[in-house]
């Protein structure tokens, strides 16, 4: 049995020893530089000859010391080689920028890997890796986990917090109100992170064994891989059984979908029927979306602009001069700009929207379903040579991250969500990849996971039909 060989492997402390990791590069590793993909962080070399890569004239000092979580990865025994590519300042969710580029599809090279956690995606698609470390704010683990054909589990974004945060605009965390040089208030403290770390791999039983290393040593109490990994196939079926997944679909119309994503997805939802899991499909939206994207655009923007002004430093309406002058992407500026301009009282009247929609979701769960679905994203992989989608199915996009709305439900609430492959478009002969993902109540994250072993297991032809 497979899950045999995991609980050995598990109940070593040094599981990972020997085997190789890229972190993504967004966090500090030691001896590896952390670029975000964004020119602020580093110097230009004007006398460099070498002009075959975008990364050959640029400098960025290496990290005297790891990210908490990666050095958990280490002590467990991991080999650090290489970084992953990221959007600049891990904004978007296309993994391109001025330093390293564009990471393409494994699946189809003209094709985005999806961010903005790309890099490890197009990592474990190409089977360079068998785990690797991802975050999210907006769909950053989902969404290259759909367009890659992986797993990934965006964990309960409290279990993640460490004492002390790395700085990044994909792992943004909210502190204290903090004053500005005015004694004004600057920041607004959020009810929980709207970002978190987490993993994505090419099997659910890896995610357990990764998440169980990468939360905090003080909340691992909190989660336990062999409640995942020690399931035999037979054990699985009885958990999976009678579940209920309520399938969002494009939340009752509200979300434009590029055509073959929504039967993709609902056709990986119906394998569950053979474990004896209800789909129910939910007509009518439980939330206005307007609603939720308002309160989510503003509370990004409010968090990236603040994370920034402490990264840079100085006086707030100096911020958008500096990341101007050090020639940031537009996306950032357009951010930053939203950001600077919006007061408390706007954020802490988006923050009500954020508890009516949790008090929805929790009565949700508690009455109607066990989990609920959506897709991984509203398109398939688009043309890498893009920015991002500027319409879906003749409905235009009036944000760079429009076409992502369909992450921001989770994201507002923090709850888990795993993501689960789909399979390809079967409509012609491009056979892109898409994902579901699945997300529950805080603390389900290990159910939520047998729920993805299952899956994969029958996927794999492991569990009779």
């Amino acid at each position: 049995d497979a899950s045999d060989s995991f609980a050995a492997a598990y109940s070593d402390d040094d599981w990972l020893r020997g085997i190789p990791m890229a972190i993504k590069d967004l966090e500090h590793a030691q001896g590896f530089p952390t670029t975000k993909g964004c020119p602020l962080y580093g110097t230009y070399n004007n006398n460099n000859d070498d002009d075959s890569t975008p990364s050959s004239s640029w400098h960025f000092d290496n990290q005297t010391q790891d990210a908490p979580y990666v050095h958990r990865l280490r002590t467990a025994g991991a080999i650090i080689i290489a970084k992953t590519n990221t959007p600049e300042l891990g904004c978007g969710c296309h993994s391109y920028n001025p330093i390293f580029g564009t990471t393409v599809n494994p699946v189809d090279m003209s094709k985005t890997a999806g961010g903005s956690s790309g890099g490890a995606g197009a990592a474990l698609a190409s089977n360079m890796f068998c785990a690797l470390d991802g975050s999210d704010m907006m769909g950053s683990l989902r969404n290259p986990a759909g367009w890659n054909s992986l797993y990934s589990l965006r964990p309960t974004v409290e279990w993640m917090e460490e004492v002390e945060e790395v700085e990044g605009v994909d792992d943004v965390h909210v502190d204290d109100d903090e004053l500005d040089a005015n004694g004004e208030d600057k920041e607004v403290e959020m009810p929980w992170p709207m970002s978190t770390i987490g993993p994505m791999a090419r099997f659910p039983e890896d995610l357990a064994m990764l998440l169980q290393t990468m939360i905090p040593n003080e909340k691992m109490e909190l989660f336990d891989a062999t409640s995942v990994i020690d399931q035999s196939s037979e054990q699985l079926s009885q958990i999976v059984k009678g579940t209920t997944i309520g399938w969002l679909a494009d939340w009752g119309g509200e979300y434009p979908m590029e055509d073959g994503v929504l039967q993709q997805c609902s056709d990986a939802l119906d394998v569950f029927k053979k474990g004896h899991v209800d789909i129910q499909h939910v007509a009518t939206p439980p939330f206005s979306s307007k609603e939720l994207w308002g309160a989510w655009i503003s509370i990004r923007s409010h968090l990236i602009f603040n994370s920034l002004h402490e990264q840079i430093g100085g006086v707030r309406c100096d911020v958008l001069r500096t990341l101007k002058e050090r020639g940031v992407k537009a996306e950032v500026i357009y951010e930053c700009e939203r950001g600077f301009e919006l007061s408390k009282e706007q954020i802490h009247a988006h923050l009500q929207t954020v508890q009516a929609w949790s008090k929805c979701a929790q009565h949700e769960f508690r009455s109607n379903y066990d989990f609920l679905a959506l897709p991984s994203s509203q398109t398939f992989p688009f043309d890498s040579s893009l920015d991002w989608p500027k319409s879906i199915e003749g409905k235009k996009m009036d944000t760079y991250h429009r076409w992502m709305e369909v992450m921001a439900p989770v994201t507002l609430l923090g709850l888990p969500c795993v993501t689960i492959p789909a399979g390809n478009d079967r409509r012609n002969s491009r056979g892109l990849p898409i994902g579901v993902q699945i997300f529950g109540p805080k603390g389900c994250d290990a159910k939520l996971l047998q729920l993805a072993c299952w899956y994969s297991r029958y996927l794999n032809g492991d569990l009779p039909c």
